[in-house]
Formats: structure tokens, sequence, C-alpha cells
């Protein structure tokens, strides 16, 4: 009888154990909250078999609990003016950035092209503190290479 239960217990041990091997555990994304610098491309004809266009600028990246602000990095000098953007961003299928209002960067000569935005919803790597964000949407690749400088 006793080797009727040990044989049932191990049994119950092999069977709960295989089945925890199909688990999936994901890990938690981090929190965006926090300042971020780095560099946002827009790029052209990505893939196309053609030339394609890139414009970049350095950028300064601030997230807190639900919308963020893209301003230049005016430490810069000689490169593409985009728009400071202000928006709303939700971690649904990635992020998904939704732009409220956006203008003329100050010390940027003319109007910025607010068609150059970052809107959409962006597919989302970290390394520690590196944050890429790409979304690409046929030949059009936008993307943001961004290190967390501050909480």
């Amino acid at each position: 009888m006793n080797r009727f239960f040990a044989l049932m217990a191990a049994l119950f041990l092999i069977v709960a154990l295989m089945s925890c091997q199909s688990d999936i555990v994901l890990p938690e994304e981090a929190p965006l909250k926090g300042t971020y610098e780095g560099v946002y491309s827009y790029i052209t004809n990505f893939g196309a078999g053609v030339d394609q266009v890139t414009i970049k600028s350095h950028v300064i990246f601030i997230f807190d609990e639900t919308s963020y602000h893209m301003n230049l990095d005016t430490t810069y000098t000689e490169q593409e003016c985009f728009c400071a953007v202000d928006g709303q961003y939700a971690l649904t299928e990635g992020i998904r950035l939704k732009e409220e209002n956006s203008g003329p960067e100050e010390g940027c000569e003319g109007a910025c092209n607010d068609e150059l935005n970052p809107e959409g919803v962006f597919v989302r790597e970290t390394k520690g503190d590196s944050l890429i964000m790409k979304l690409q949407e046929g030949t059009t690749l936008q993307m943001l290479r961004l290190l967390k400088i501050a909480e």
C-alpha cells in the first residue's frame, strides 16, 4: 500500500513538473517615466531599393505617467528642425504615441513639418537604460534611440 502511495505521489510530481514547462512567464515592462536623450530619425524609402532619405536630430524626450514631450536637444548645432511635440502615450501593443499639439522649436529657423512628428504604435526595445522605439509604415520608418538620463 505504501508503495502505491509513493508511486502515485511520484506520478503526480512528474505531471505537475511537465505541465509547468509550457508556462511562459513574461517579464514586466519597465515604466517609461523619466527624461531621455537621443536621436529621432524619420526615414523615407526605407528598404525600397531606392535612395532613402533620413532626417534626424538630437532630442530630449520626457515621459510622465501618461503624457510625453519631445524637444530638440539644443546643445547640437546644424541639425534638422523637428517640431516640439506634446501628447499622450499608452503601453498598448508597444508604445502608442498620440500627439496633442506641436509647434516650431525655439531656435529653429522657419516652421516645422508636423507630418514628421512621432505618432502611432511603436515597437519597444529596451536594454538597461536604453530605449529604442520603431514604427514602420510602408517604406517610412520612424525611430527613436534614447538613453534615460534622469528619473
